[in-house]
């Protein structure tokens, strides 16, 4: 009888074995990509961060694969297309524009390789879940913050990235339906695109600041301007340290400029958790058969303003 369940435990201890190894070997041959708008924005360092974290903790291969010009979708199609003919474990992309990368991820379904978007959705396409903010309440939170420093009537500007950019757009419709919501008198006055180009951003800034002496705001729909170092960002704002500059994300250059108060607030996403939820869920596609329970996986976002700043900077 000893010997019976002696023999059984062993059959039970080599399966298991077996398994452990199986699966061991399974998570080592994974390979999840994650091509971001473009790899010259440190903003997307920080979804690598969270991305490799996770791959680390699964055991599986992970990279960071984007455009090395900002804003360019023809660069992000063709590493899509290289990454189905590599046949890789899962893609998760932000585009630049949804419709321009839309056939490309249907593909890539049709391959049978899963796509998630982050940070910007494609929700015309075949794409199983975009994880990032909520990019419409991340805009009216940032019209708040304008009423909050600019007050009840003023002039602003608004400089985004590229023009086709979903999630851009959705932040400007929030933060305009804000300003219109709390009926306050404050008029936008132009609307400029850097394409992602934190130099052509400061540019484009200086240039308008110092032709409009009536302008009293600027809207920052990302982080190119504001990844600026100081005297380079008060150069571009005519030196005018009463200019109130609401901006998105949390680099520590754009936290330098709130404490040294250039920078009124930031609405700050939360790309490490992009980057790891990105490889979590695809490893759970993949591997345990397990789709997302929710279309859209809203990561939230932070308000930081010179009162909780050094909070933020003590985790940079």
């Amino acid at each position: 009888m000893k010997i019976r369940k002696l023999l059984i435990a062993l059959i039970v201890y080599s399966f298991s074995i077996l398994y452990i190894s199986g699966c061991s070997k399974k998570s080592e041959s994974l390979y999840f990509v994650l091509v971001p708008k473009s790899i010259s924005n440190p903003y997307w360092f920080q979804a690598e961060d969270g991305m490799k974290a996770a791959g680390k903790k699964l055991g599986v291969k992970v990279e960071l694969n984007g455009p090395i010009q900002a804003a360019d979708v023809t660069a992000q199609v063709n590493i899509m297309e290289s990454l189905i003919a590599m046949h890789v474990s899962g893609i998760a992309i932000s585009p630049n524009d949804p419709d321009g990368v839309t056939d490309v991820i249907d593909r890539a379904i049709k391959e049978g390789i899963p796509v998630l978007t982050f940070d910007s959705d494609a929700p015309k396409s075949k794409r199983i879940s975009y994880i990032g903010t909520d990019n419409y309440q991340a805009g009216r939170e940032a019209g708040k913050q304008m009423i909050k420093f600019l007050g009840k009537k003023g002039e602003y500007a608004i400089m985004t990235g590229g023009l086709g950019a979903l999630n851009l757009n959705e932040r400007i419709r929030g933060f305009r339906d804000e300003l219109k919501d709390a009926k306050v008198r404050v008029k936008e006055v132009n609307i400029l695109a850097c394409n992602d180009d934190p130099d052509k951003a400061l540019l484009e800034i200086e240039d308008m600041t110092r032709s409009m002496p009536t302008l009293d705001a600027w809207f920052v729909t990302g982080c190119w301007a504001t990844v600026s170092p100081q005297g380079a960002f008060l150069n571009a704002l005519n030196h005018r340290r009463d200019m109130v500059v609401i901006s998105f994300d949390t680099v520590k250059e754009e936290l330098l400029l709130v404490k040294a108060g250039l920078v009124q607030a930031l609405i700050g996403q939360r790309p490490y958790d992009m980057g790891k939820k990105c490889v979590e869920t695809l490893y759970d596609i993949v591997v345990n058969n397990k789709k997302p329970e929710k279309e859209i996986i809203d990561t939230g976002v932070d308000i930081i303003t010179k009162e909780n700043v050094d909070q933020f900077l003590a985790k940079q």
